[in-house]
């Protein structure tokens, strides 16, 4: 297949819009006499003039190779056999040619190792290594099978991905539901292509999504760990929550939650404020952790368990731990949500019950614990959705005006430094 293949002054995919880290290693792997590329979401978001998150390099050079000619790189992955090049604050994930998945499992032509399939189709492990076409046509997207060629500036498309990003569409490369087999994970994808970038799914894709939603529950629960957060951090969150809702693929990843809140539409709304949160975050720079993020998102859900509790005679404390660690250990077998982070997701809701104590030295002890501020920044946020401790929140946020946070003594020489509690956002 003949690529379509623009010049450099037909494009406006620059250098200076890379990292120098993914220039330097650019260049390193063409200086040895190796083919080297920019691949994926990095072509297509400076084609589309966005800022991309990261930089991947596709190469006809081996593991091993890359390996040999960096002395800052480790080899990563069992399913797909990585090179990480470590620079200071940032990756470049460098990865060889791949070839499709053979029809035959015994056709392994190009195989540094093997290829081995499920029974439900997922790939768990694929090193074929192929050509530049191949590698293209096996990516998950056409819009991700772009690739820039730092020997000549060009922009390489094998697979239509330039037509779709002006036609603003997702298309599967291949056949939908083999492809989805393949890896389930890419029907989350989908979604958040579609959400971030403002794109409709082609027809025949979106269907296949939603015949094939359930195949989600054989994806690695510690990877849709990771993708939930690129949904939700991604700053589009309230549009991918709409597709995930239209393709139904929200009840696989949280079962019991999506139930509960078809159940009563109005229970959307505390979702839908959540995201537009998340949102208005990103768009300020600011950083939040996933407990936070969690809390929030299943908080009214969350309350609702913890009530049930509550009037089952539990104390508030006991009630909100229990109802949260039941909630998301369960969840676990879909997204495995960090052990870490269901305590603190408990902590940031027992701790409640707290901003009503206002008197003596309770309040200056509460904010100078370690949870207080994502506690206080839920605190916050329900009061808003739920029009409710309108008074509590006024004399907190005068409270902490009052009373700023204290920076830390300084230490003496050959003293451990003081480690900062965390990215949650300043409010």
């Amino acid at each position: 297949m003949e690529p379509i293949i623009l010049k450099r002054a037909d494009h406006n995919v620059s250098r200076q819009n890379m990292t120098s880290a993914a220039v330097k290693v650019l260049y390193r792997l063409k200086d040895e006499g190796y083919t080297a590329y920019v691949a994926g979401g990095g072509v297509r978001d400076l084609l589309l003039n966005r800022n991309p998150k990261d930089f991947d390099v596709a190469t006809n050079a081996t593991p091993e190779q890359i390996r040999k000619m960096f002395r800052n790189c480790r080899l990563v992955g069992r399913r797909f056999r990585l090179a990480h090049i470590l620079f200071r604050g940032e990756v470049i994930e460098t990865a060889t040619f791949r070839a499709p998945v053979p029809e035959d499992g015994d056709d392994t032509i190009h195989c540094e190792n093997t290829l081995q399939v499920g029974e439900s189709g997922m790939v768990m492990r694929d090193n074929i290594f192929g050509t530049p076409e191949e590698d293209a046509m096996r990516r998950d997207f056409t819009i991700n099978a772009l690739f820039y060629n730092i020997a000549d500036f060009s922009i390489i498309d094998y697979a239509g991905g330039l037509k779709d990003l002006d036609d603003k569409i997702i298309r599967v490369i291949g056949d939908p539901d083999k492809r989805f087999a393949e890896d389930p994970v890419r029907m989350i994808r989908a979604a958040r292509f579609a959400g971030a970038l403002g794109f409709e799914i082609e027809k025949e894709a979106y269907e296949s999504i939603c015949k094939n939603k359930d195949l989600l529950t054989h994806a690695a629960p510690s990877r849709m760990y990771e993708e939930v957060q690129k949904l939700f951090f991604c700053g589009h969150a309230e549009a991918v929550f709409q597709w995930l809702e239209r393709t139904d693929l929200l009840h696989p990843m949280f079962h019991d939650f999506s139930h509960w809140i078809y159940e009563d539409k109005t229970r959307h709304e505390w979702v839908i404020q959540t995201l537009e949160q998340m949102d208005r975050w990103r768009k300020a720079g600011l950083r939040v952790h996933p407990a936070l993020l969690f809390a929030l998102i299943f908080g009214e859900y969350h309350e609702f368990l913890i009530q049930q509790l509550i009037d089952a005679g539990q104390t508030p404390t006991d009630a909100a731990r229990n109802a949260i660690q039941g909630h998301l250990k369960g969840m676990c077998e879909n997204v495995r949500v960090p052990k870490q982070v269901i305590y603190q997701v408990c902590d940031i809701m027992s701790n409640q019950s707290r901003f009503e104590r206002t008197n003596g030295r309770r309040p200056q002890r509460f904010m100078q614990s370690r949870g207080f501020l994502d506690a206080f920044l839920y605190f916050k946020f329900s009061s808003k959705a739920c029009n409710r401790h309108q008074e509590l929140l006024e004399w907190w946020t005068g409270f902490r005006k009052s009373n700023p946070p204290k920076a830390p003594a300084r230490k003496s020489r050959g003293s451990k430094k003081h480690k900062p509690e965390g990215d949650a956002p300043n409010q």
